[in-house]
């Protein structure tokens, strides 16, 4: 379904219409997290979820077209957020914009991601404010 836009008020640039939801995918091992980030967001995108990298690997391979973008945690069991980067790059799959969650903005983690389609780092405990403007911003969300 395309999404209708609107021109902002003073000619600039596109905003989506608070109606037509993006689609997010949490990728995270952390019920609690996922929940928190679902609450958070889910007045302005569709919410997807998936408990651990492989789950979440499976989700972005069988619904590719349908996902608007990633938050993927970094340490999680059975897969862990690096090697989802590693397979979505080795599949081809750079359009999907990734954000990175964790609790650990080490400059390790920022070195490790470079190489593949990061667009942010959200560190954890979630600033709602500051969560829901990044990812407004990202996606061109009029706020209302």
């Amino acid at each position: 379904m395309k999404k209708k836009k609107e021109k902002n008020e003073i000619g600039m640039g596109e905003f989506l219409m608070a109606n037509d939801y993006k689609r997010l995918l949490i990728i995270d091992d952390s019920e609690i997290d996922r929940s928190i980030l679902k609450n958070i967001l889910e007045i302005d995108f569709d919410i997807i979820e998936a408990e651990n990298g492989y789950k979440g690997l499976e989700t972005i391979l069988n619904k590719r077209k349908e996902i608007d973008g990633i938050l993927l945690d970094l340490h999680m069991p059975v897969l862990d957020g690096f090697h989802v980067l590693q397979l979505m790059k080795e599949n081809g799959i750079i359009e999907i914009p990734v954000i990175i969650i964790t609790a650990e903005s080490t400059e390790q983690n920022l070195v490790k991601t470079v190489s593949y389609n990061i667009r942010d780092f959200i560190c954890k405990p979630f600033d709602k404010d500051l969560i829901r403007n990044r990812l407004r911003t990202m996606f061109h969300i009029r706020w209302t």
